[in-house]
């Protein structure tokens, strides 16, 4: 019952610091260091301050206890549309580690003072009380001082056995797309929404070629440089406001201030043995004090979504 007990104050400590981080959005920011590296440290530590000594034995046991608070959390988060599946899939991985160090901390910690368990039942908690505010504290001073932007690039290419003239004709206007021909997984999965159809009003510098996907997201794009059979550079816009909550989660909001797809070009080049290579390249922007490992999520997640377009129109260029 004590574990429990441990389990669900960490719980709903977690849970009051986000919404805390939420409300006061502006003062503390959610994409921030101590919201990812410190609060879970800190969630960690607390699960097992609070767990009797005879019940957390060893480092591994202090380690994985902590889990079991992250995961709680997630499930209420995401039940509550607190959080989107998104976002989870990707601080997950550091949140359960960062708490099952913050569990081994308190488990050497007690171990040092030789806390026992008649301690326990008499101990004071005002150590632990004033670890808790350490994250609101040190995330009132970070702010977005630590953040910063950033440019990525990523590169997709592929050949075609189809002429230039009809892999261009699938290229520059996406006929509506069906639900077979998405055979991208690990954006599904990440909660991306699929490709219905893209529309180009005229082929020319100028032009306006519009992406439609589900839940209601466009990609607004501008022809900025036209060769046809050959070359298609496009300025891509996208306006946070009308996207809804429910296509993506609020902190990788596309258009937004941490994430914008700046720009995409499509290379065209025909080979000496009748086929074709197509290249898409895709021009993002990310800002975050941790630009290192959302541009690792960032990079995977837009070569995923570049390889399924260019797959898609191979197989509609073959098929003619």
């Amino acid at each position: 019952m004590k574990g429990l007990f441990a389990i669900t104050i960490a719980t709903i400590y977690g849970l009051c610091i986000r919404l805390s981080f939420g409300l006061l959005h502006g003062f503390l920011e959610i994409m921030s260091i101590t919201f990812l590296f410190l609060i879970p440290f800190v969630i960690g530590y607390l699960t097992i301050i609070l767990i009797p000594a005879e019940k957390t034995k060893t480092n591994w046991s202090a380690f994985l206890k902590p889990w079991i608070t992250c995961f709680v959390i997630l499930i209420i988060t995401l039940i509550t549309k607190i959080e989107g599946t998104i976002c989870w899939i990707m601080i997950f991985p550091i949140f359960s580690v960062l708490a099952g160090l913050g569990g081994i901390l308190a488990h050497k910690t007690r171990k040092r003072k030789n806390v026992s368990e008649d301690d326990w039942k008499n101990r004071p908690t005002l150590d632990a009380s004033m670890i808790l505010l350490i994250p609101i504290l040190i995330g009132l001073i970070e702010g977005e001082r630590t953040s910063s932007g950033q440019i990525l690039t990523v590169t997709k290419e592929i050949s075609l056995q189809a002429s230039p003239t009809e892999i261009w004709s699938e290229l520059i206007h996406i006929n509506e797309v069906d639900s077979i021909e998405k055979k991208s997984i690990i954006s599904s999965t990440l909660g991306f929404p699929r490709h219905i159809r893209t529309h180009l009003d005229t082929a020319r510098v100028g032009g306006k070629r519009t992406a439609y996907y589900e839940k209601g997201l466009t990609f607004e794009e501008t022809i900025t440089a036209y060769e046809p059979e050959r070359l298609m550079i496009l300025d891509i816009k996208t306006d946070p406001d009308k996207i809804s909550a429910q296509v993506m989660d609020e902190h990788i909001l596309i258009g937004g201030k941490h994430l914008d797809i700046l720009e995409d070009t499509y290379e065209l080049q025909a080979l000496s043995n009748g086929c074709s290579k197509l290249k898409l390249t895709s021009k993002f922007y990310i800002n975050t004090p941790f630009n290192w490992y959302a541009g690792l999520w960032g990079n995977y997640l837009m070569s995923d979504i570049l390889k399924n377009e260019l797959e898609l129109i191979k197989n509609r260029a073959e098929a003619k």
